[in-house]
C-alpha cells in the first residue's frame, strides 16, 4: 500500500491515474500534504494516524530546487529551503515515528543530494539572514541538514540495533522534465540518467535486505559511501542541529526521542 503526499491535488491524481494505469491491482493513494507549512505537516500525519496501523517505510522525497533570486520565507517564517526540504521532513518523520515503531522492521529514506559535501550548518543562523542568504548556500544547507539528521536519528534510536532504521541517498540528475536551455539539455544528456534508473537508489535503501544491519549513513548509486567529508559525520552538529531543530518545530513532548 503506497500513500503518495503532494501539495499539488492535479499531480496526486495524475501520478495515482498513470501508475493504476499500467498496474490496474496498485493499492496507491494520495493526500494533500505541503512540507513548508507545519500545519499541513501535522494535518498530514493524523490523518495516516487515523487510517493506518502502522508505516513500513517513510520517504522524504519532497523539497523544492534552488530558488534563485532573493530569499523567500515559508508561511512559518524560516526560509525556504530549510523549511520545505528539511524542517517539513524532519516534523513528519517525528509524527510518523509511533506508527513506524508498530512495524517489524521500519526505514526511513531521507533524499540528499552530493552536493552537501560543500555546506556548512550554520547553528546561530540556520535562515540565512543579516546578509548571509544565497540561494545555494540555502539549498545545501539544507541537504546537509538531511544527511545530519539521518545520522542523529539512528543515534537516537540504537544504531542498527532499532526496528527503525534510517538512510540518506543521493538520487543522481534525472532526466525528468524537459528544459528549454539547450545548454542544460546537453549536459543532461550526458550525464542524467533514464527515468527508470532513477528511483533504484530509493528502491535499494528501502527494500535491499543486506542493509538491514545498517542505518544512520549516505547512499549514491546504490552503494554506502564510506567515505565521508567531516562535515557531514559531525556528531555535535548533529546532535545540536536536532535539539534545534525541534524548537524549530515546537515538537511536542510525545514525540521527542
Amino acid at each position: 500500500k503506497i500513500i503518495i503526499g503532494s501539495r499539488n491535488k492535479v499531480n496526486n491524481d495524475k501520478a495515482v491515474n498513470e501508475i493504476r494505469r499500467r498496474n490496474p491491482g496498485a493499492n496507491i493513494t494520495a493526500l494533500t500534504l505541503d512540507l513548508s507549512s507545519l500545519k499541513s505537516v501535522r494535518e498530514f500525519a493524523q490523518q495516516i494516524a487515523e487510517s493506518e496501523s502502522k508505516v513500513d517505510i517513510l520517504v522524504n522525497n519532497a523539497g523544492v530546487p534552488v530558488v534563485l533570486g532573493p530569499p523567500q520565507e515559508t508561511v512559518d517564517g524560516y526560509e525556504l529551503h530549510l523549511g520545505a526540504n528539511y524542517l517539513g521532513h524532519f516534523l513528519l518523520t517525528m509524527h510518523l515515528l509511533p506508527l513506524m515503531r508498530r512495524s517489524v522492521s521500519a526505514r526511513v529514506i531521507n533524499v540528499s543530494a552530493n552536493w552537501h559535501v560543500f555546506s556548512k550548518i550554520r547553528l546561530n543562523n540556520m535562515n540565512l539572514r543579516n546578509g548571509a542568504y544565497t540561494a545555494a548556500k540555502a539549498h545545501l544547507q539544507s541537504k546537509l541538514a538531511l544527511v545530519l539528521f539521518t545520522r542523529e536519528m539512528a543515534n537516537r534510536l540504537g544504531g542498527p540495533h532499532s526496528m527503525v532504521k534510517t538512510y540518506a541517498i543521493n538520487p543522481g540528475i534525472v532526466k525528468t522534465r524537459r528544459v528549454d536551455n539547450i545548454v542544460v539539455r546537453f549536459i543532461k544528456a550526458l550525464i542524467a540518467l533514464r527515468i527508470e534508473m532513477g528511483p533504484q537508489t530509493y528502491l535499494y535503501c528501502a527494500l535491499a535486505e543486506q542493509l538491514e544491519n545498517e542505518s544512520g549513513h549516505y547512499y549514491d548509486n546504490c552503494r554506502r559511501v564510506r567515505r565521508m567529508p567531516g562535515n557531514a559525520v559531525d556528531d555535535q552538529t548533529a546532535h545540536d542541529l536536532w535539539e534545534l531543530s525541534a524548537d524549530f518545530v515546537k515538537l511536542e513532548p510525545q514525540y521527542k526521542i
